[in-house]
């Protein structure tokens, strides 16, 4: 009887077979910035639109209209829901990297970025209200050293805010500093006095790259780095050129708890994001390692510029831990140039949607060919990319997004609307009509402007109702991507103990164990059938195409 079936299944094959594509529409975008070169940074949604941050040019122009004090400055614009500019202030400080609602009142919200103190750049926090006056601006740290990464920050239930700035000296408001790059994590009640600060670092580099408060109070900082033995963090190991991503927990006066470390031996790893769910944690951010956590995660092995001597490229990553800190499961996502994570949302469904940004054009970006190819075969240019896994971050579908010639749009940030919606803030210079321009087509950019910020609307409109009923999908909801594909196809849905590719003519051609990538380098063009065994002897079987 298995055999009766196996073979009506492959004589499916000769008819033409469906695929697996990534379906999203722009249903809006816009162009903002002055005739310079302005720098994009944030975004949040409000209850009636939106608010952006970054900083724009001194030339101001185009769609500026506040008042700007002749250097880069700060710069907050109101979107509404179609994402048309209603609103906008020009702040007095040097960049707005992340912006945050006030937990007790939501016409309130702080800004986070740097500012000036003589020659240096300092930690600037400005709480503003819903018409953008300012309700208090404090610039803390220590103003004889400059720091320009950028800080963070988060409203707190108290009313007030905590935020986080990588720092290498201390003096001023910071009490200590163990050596190199320091983490320091601050807390601010809802008047701007600081009640609380703490140095998280080691005699190695220590870089804040995220921080939220838990439901019980308490904080969890991300911190990339490596700790050493010497400081208030705890050693992550020996290795003292690695990065890991390191995951600090505070509790709510700033004690630390704990950290614990993740990532491989020999390359370096770090975190972007993370959210809470109902069974553990999961993380987001690039890796360029194949060992340690990253142990069989399926990292793209590539180089910088693709040049081996320039290092490994990264990949984007997912890990997802239990509440205890113990790894479940570890994945890379990317192609063999540099692709990274930076925000993750969780959807209806259970899975995840993730938003970053890719320069490659193979390994999982199928899309990137779709939109353009360097016809010299250089490295790739990073646009903003958005995919989609199921709730064991197997990949359902990614497509990269911008300019159809190798040139970069910068990603920013990107917020959810909704399980499906998502706006995207990005940095491009947005060239003036005919348009389209790949996907660029703002209708509002006025010739002769730089680098601007590109914010745009964008819809899932993948039929998952039905996904179960499609080519190339089992009636598990297990299948393959990309499909059709010219050298790879990763299985999702399913751990894979076995796998056999036959041909039209019912012939194995590839059989491949306790992995969920099949190579196809090798084969001709056609239709074949992917037939596919779990660790309790179900079978699945699926329908790709080879270009």
């Amino acid at each position: 009887m298995k055999n009766i079936r196996l073979y009506t299944l492959l004589a499916l094959l000769m008819m033409a077979g469906g695929a697996m594509q990534a379906q999203v529409r722009f249903d809006w975008q816009w162009g903002y910035g002055s005739m310079g070169d302005d720098y994009p940074y944030c975004i949040i949604k409000t209850p009636d639109g939106y608010l952006a941050g970054g900083n724009i040019d001194n030339d101001g122009g185009f769609s500026v209209e506040c008042e700007h004090t002749g250097q880069r400055n700060g710069w907050i614009i109101k979107l509404n829901e179609a994402g048309e500019l209603v609103d906008q202030s020009c702040v007095e400080m040097n960049t707005i990297s992340q912006i945050s609602q006030s937990k007790t009142n939501p016409n309130h919200f702080y800004l986070i970025g740097t500012d000036f103190v003589g020659d240096e750049a300092n930690t600037c926090i400005v709480k503003i209200d819903e018409q953008f006056n300012v309700l208090w601006k404090r610039v803390i740290g220590n103003p004889a050293y400059t720091s320009w990464y950028p800080p963070r920050v988060t409203a707190t239930s108290d009313g007030g805010c905590v935020g986080g700035h990588t720092v290498a000296w201390n003096g001023g408001d910071i009490s200590h500093h163990y050596g190199s790059w320091d983490a320091w994590i601050f807390k601010l009640d809802s008047l701007g006095n600081l009640q609380w600060e703490v140095t998280l670092g080691t005699e190695d580099n220590e870089l804040v790259s995220n921080i939220k408060e838990m439901e019980d109070g308490s904080y969890t900082v991300l911190i990339n780095g490596d700790p050493q033995q010497y400081g208030s963090l705890y050693s992550c190991n020996q290795y003292p050129t690695i990065v890991f991503g390191v995951v600090a927990k505070l509790d709510a006066e700033g004690n630390l708890l704990d950290n614990r470390c993740y990532g491989g031996y020999t390359q370096d790893d770090s975190f972007a994001d993370f959210i809470v769910l109902e069974d553990g944690y999961l993380y987001v951010g690039c890796a360029a390692s194949d060992d340690g956590d990253l142990g069989g995660a399926g990292y793209h092995l590539g180089y910088n510029q693709g040049l081996p001597h320039h290092g490994r490229s990264h990949d984007a990553w997912l890990l997802k831990t239990d509440f205890d800190g113990n790894v479940v499961w570890s994945k890379c996502y990317g192609g063999t140039l540099n692709d990274a994570a930076y925000k993750v949302f969780q959807n209806d469904d259970g899975g995840f949607t993730i938003t970053g940004w890719s320069e490659s054009r193979d390994g999982d970006v199928q899309s990137a060919l779709q939109l353009y190819e360097n016809p010299d075969g250089s490295w790739g240019a990073p646009k903003p990319w958005i995919f989609r896994t199921d709730a064991k971050g197997y990949l359902l579908w990614e497509r990269v997004m911008g300019a159809d010639v190798a040139s970069a749009q910068e990603y920013a940030d990107a917020v959810q609307v909704s399980d499906k919606e998502f706006v995207f803030l990005c940095q491009d210079a947005l060239y003036p009509p005919p348009y389209p321009y790949g996907d660029i087509n703002c209708p509002n950019v006025v010739v002769g402007s730089q680098d601007n910020y590109w914010v745009f609307h964008l819809t899932d409109i993948y039929d998952y109702d039905g996904i179960e009923e499609q080519e190339g999908w089992s009636g598990d909801g297990v299948g393959v991507y990309p499909n059709p594909s010219k050298d790879l196809v990763r299985i999702c849905g399913v751990e894979a103990e076995e796998v056999w590719l036959y041909n039209a003519l019912g012939q194995v051609v590839k059989s491949v164990r306790n992995s969920n990538e099949v190579s196809l380098a090798g084969l001709p063009q056609g239709v074949y059938l992917l037939r596919i065994a779990d660790a309790d002897g179900n079978i699945y079987t699926n329908k790709i195409t080879i270009q």
